[in-house]
This record gives C-alpha cells, structure tokens and sequence, in this order.
C-alpha cells in the first residue's frame, strides 16, 4: 500500500502543471508580500510641517507599534476616554487644514476609531463594553499587525493558490487515465478498484497538504520575521477588521482554528474534485466542471435576493480558506455559529463523496 501511495504522489508532483503552481505560488507569496504589505505606503499627519507625510517598511511598523501600545492592555472606560481624547486632539490640530491633513491625522487611529464607532449608539450614546462584548470577560489589546497581516494574506492570496492547486492538479487523477485507456490495465488488476483507489487519495491528500503547509510556513516566517510575534496574546478586537466581532479569540487561537479549518476545507475540495474526476473521462472536462463547483460559490453574492442561499454558500469548502471574513461577524444557522456548521457540513462532504468515488470507480466501466 505505502509503494501504491509513493507511486502515485510522485505520478502527481511530477506533472509540470503541479510544479509550476507550486513555484508561482513561493513567489506569489513573496512578492504580495513585499509589495502590498511591507512595502505599503500608509500615511500620517506630520506635526513638525503640519502637512500629511508617508511612512513604509520598518518606519511604518515602528509608527504602528507606538500608536498600539498607547492603548495596549485591557479595554477600560478610562482607555476609551484616551481614545476619545486623542481623536480629538487629531481633529483639532487639522480642523483649518486641507482634506489630505485631516484624514492622515486620523488614519493614524484607525483601529481606535473603528471600536469607538462600534460602542457608539446612533443616538450618540456610547455602550458599555459588556453590552458591546457580551460573550468578553474582558477584551486585551495591543499591537497585532504581523498577525492581522497574515491572517489576511491567508485568506486571499493563499487561498487563491490553494484552489488552483486542487482542481489543476488533481482533476486529471483518474480522468487522464480514462482518457488514455490505461484504466483497462490499471482496474483489471488485483487492487485496481480498492487499493489503488484509496492509494490515490491518500496521495492526493498528502500532495495538497504537504503544498499548503510549505506555503503556510513561508507566509507566517515572513509576516512574524518582519513584524515580530507580538500580538499572538491579544483580541482580535485590536484590528479594525475585528472590531465589531463578538468571537472571544486571540489572534494565536483565530490563527489555529484558521489552519484546522483550511485543511478540512481542503480536503473537502479535494475529494470533490477527485470524484468528479472519476466521474468524467476528459480531463479537460473534469478541470472545467472542478473550476466551476470550487469557485461558484464565491462567484455569486445573494445577501440582498436569497439571503437563505448566500448562508448556504458561506458553508462551502472554498469559504474554509477564507477565515479572516467568517470571523469578522457572527452569523449563526438555527443558533449554531459559522464555523461549527461549516466543520459539519464539510465534514459530511468528505464522508458522501468519498463514498461516491470508491461507488463510481467500482463500477466503472472500461471503454476499447
């Protein structure tokens, strides 16, 4: 069995197409990297010439690292008020300034800004931290932007990669050898249609995971090797994009659930794929219909027209490599959150279709 599984992920990571994803993908994630993270330009208001200046790389970093810490530590009415306070002295020492002066003054304070927005009433009132964090002991910030960034890159760019990786090389597993006619030789020996079968998935899996890992490693070394690791203790409340969630998480523990639920999500599309791939016998055939059930889901939004479809889509494999959005808000189905639903209902694709590929290539029949 371990020679049939040795076999077959060879058979898979030999194929040009699986190579030259794999090397776009180093140095996609790099190059996002360098050029739309670090080498970002962020603004700021510059007090000394009373004019919006620039900062980016380390500088930038540095700028954000003392901006967090001002406010860093557990979220009191008194560190409220401090965010407050500084927001206003922003708005005060650009009030007779231009339009640019003004936002960078207060760009600087984003992420302050973006909880004060939540806490605030549409009367005006402010609410309490337990009314605006019910589910919060208590709510630690801090600074967090190698974390943020991260999280962020996996669910974009990452997974893109991850998506392509599965139905372009992984569609032609048993397709390529209908097409070939080589399914005549294969089924007709003694564990064509069992172990070869279980041998090919497995090595699909290992390909598919051992790839994501590598990609994975390479993001988290360059987000926490420019960024540092500071944050991994803090609420995830401390990023802007978070701010409003009422998912009582560290940025570590988001992290950790994001990985677990990418590799469901990727084994999902991966057994998916490979039926259908067992289902058709054109591997060109299989890879359009992959491409089409992998990336329909996202492809449609229904919130306003079907919003019972659009939650039904928000469950699909896809949505599992696209954390950082699930953890933004809390969306619930019959009371249960988002996530534990979609680790149910993946969990469930596994199970049907692998049922249904050992089902097709069991019966499968060989065409002369």
């Amino acid at each position: 069995m371990n020679d049939m599984i040795k076999a077959e992920r060879g058979k898979i990571i030999s194929k040009k197409p699986t190579k030259i994803l794999f090397v776009m993908g180093i140095i996609l994630i790099v190059a996002y990297f360098f050029l739309f993270q670090f080498g970002y330009t962020s603004v700021f208001y510059n007090y000394d010439t009373g004019k919006m200046d620039t900062v980016s790389g380390f500088a930038a970093i540095e700028q954000r690292k003392e901006t967090a810490n001002m406010f860093a530590g557990k979220l009191t009415p008194d560190l409220l008020t401090l965010m407050e306070q500084r927001i206003t002295e922003a708005q005060t020492a650009t009030a007779t300034k231009d339009e640019n002066s003004a936002f960078s003054a207060l760009h600087v304070y984003r992420d302050q800004a973006a909880i004060l927005e939540y806490m605030t009433e549409p009367d005006g009132e402010m609410k309490s931290i337990e009314e605006a964090y019910p589910n919060h002991e208590s709510i630690i910030l801090g600074y967090c932007d190698g974390w943020d960034k991260m999280l962020s890159s996996m669910g974009n760019v990452l997974a893109i990669l991850l998506c392509l990786l599965v139905v372009i090389t992984l569609s032609p597993v048993f397709s390529e050898e209908y097409s070939c006619h080589t399914d005549s030789v294969i089924y007709a020996a003694r564990y064509g249609k069992t172990k070869l079968v279980t041998a090919k998935i497995i090595a699909s899996l290992e390909t598919v995971i051992g790839m994501y890992i590598v990609f994975m490693l390479l993001n988290a070394a360059l987000y926490m090797g420019i960024y540092g690791v500071q944050g991994w203790n803090v609420n995830i409340q401390s990023s802007l994009h978070y701010a409003s969630s009422a998912y009582d998480l560290t940025f570590l523990q988001m992290f950790l659930i994001s990985v677990a639920l990418n590799i469901l999500g990727l084994i999902a599309m991966t057994i998916i794929t490979l039926f259908i791939s067992a289902k058709l016998n054109a591997p060109v055939t299989a890879l359009i219909a992959s491409c089409v059930v992998c990336f329909l889901p996202v492809l449609f939004d229904f919130s306003e027209s079907v919003p019972l479809l659009q939650k039904l889509q928000e469950v699909c494999p896809i949505f599992m490599l696209h954390m950082n959005g699930v953890f933004t808000t809390v969306k619930t189905y019959m009371g249960i959150q988002q996530p534990v639903i979609m680790l149910l209902f993946n969990l469930c694709l596994i199970c049907l279709f692998y049922f249904l590929i050992r089902n097709t290539t069991k019966k499968h029949q060989v065409m002369g």
